[in-house]
């Protein structure tokens, strides 16, 4: 009997989005399957940023749909179910600056588990639910070795430590694929290499991963695809070595001789 080929984790079809009159994404149509790791590159204004919040309709598309595993998400009744195995980590960290640091992090998994419990009419008491949430967050914490800073407020931590907590605090809702859009733009220079140090474990942990980034060393070396985007559209889908060693398209081979 024939093996039925596996679904992709993440799937486009003619996504395309404009504001106004300027059309930002022109019909992207994409598969990444479950343990991909691919790295999207290319100039200012390319659409990047658009199309991964795109995906989980962050930005609603104009045009095309979204796929999360089978599932159509452009006109989902429950988008919420789906987006929390989405998990989003953003340039500027989006952390609740009026939270401590546990409770940004504990906050959504708790929300999501007593959601379960009124639906699924369950008797766990909310105490339960905070106390093994918080277990489980603390560990997280100690994992990127910040566990001292659970009580502190974002406004008391570095750039890199709140980029690493707010990585945890999607990691918490055990998300099945991770978008991170610039995850290292808004860093001084010294603490980027704390972010992708973490990133890359997770990689290597096998976490299906959509990474927009201008760090193309480590576009190499934690992608197993790299898209190069051009106006609107993906110019270049390959691997990279295919990238980064022998590019082919003209625009691509420009783009790499001013970031290399």
């Amino acid at each position: 009997m024939q093996e039925e080929s596996p679904q992709p984790l993440v799937k486009t079809v003619g996504l395309s989005k404009s504001f106004g009159n300027t059309e930002v994404l022109k019909d992207i149509s994409l598969d990444v399957f479950e343990g991909e790791k691919v790295v999207i590159i290319g100039p200012s204004g390319s659409g990047k940023s658009t199309f991964l919040r795109c995906l989980n309709l962050l930005e609603k598309p104009t045009d095309g749909a979204v796929y999360f595993e089978g599932n159509e998400l452009t006109h989902a009744a429950h988008l919420e179910e789906y987006r929390k195995k989405m998990g989003m980590v953003f340039q500027h960290f989006n952390l609740f600056p009026h939270l401590t640091v546990l409770k940004n992090i504990i906050l959504a998994p708790v929300e999501a588990r007593l959601q379960e419990r009124r639906k699924k009419k369950l008797k766990i008491p909310k105490k339960q639910i905070v106390a093994e949430e918080t277990a489980r967050a603390m560990a997280l914490l100690a994992r990127i070795g910040l566990e001292e800073k659970a009580s502190a407020y974002p406004s008391t931590l570095s750039g890199g430590q709140k980029q690493r907590i707010a990585i945890v605090r999607s990691l918490a809702m055990n998300p099945k694929v991770m978008l991170f859009d610039e995850p290292t733009s808004a860093l001084d220079p010294e603490m980027v290499g704390e972010v992708l140090s973490l990133i890359k474990e997770l990689a290597d942990e096998g976490m299906t991963m959509i990474v927009v980034t201008h760090e193309m060393r480590f576009a190499r070396e934690v992608s197993t695809r790299v898209l190069f985007m051009d106006e609107g559209k993906v110019a270049v889908d390959g691997t990279p070595q295919e990238v980064f060693d022998a590019p082919q398209n003209e625009r691509l081979k420009s783009f790499l001789s001013k970031v290399l």
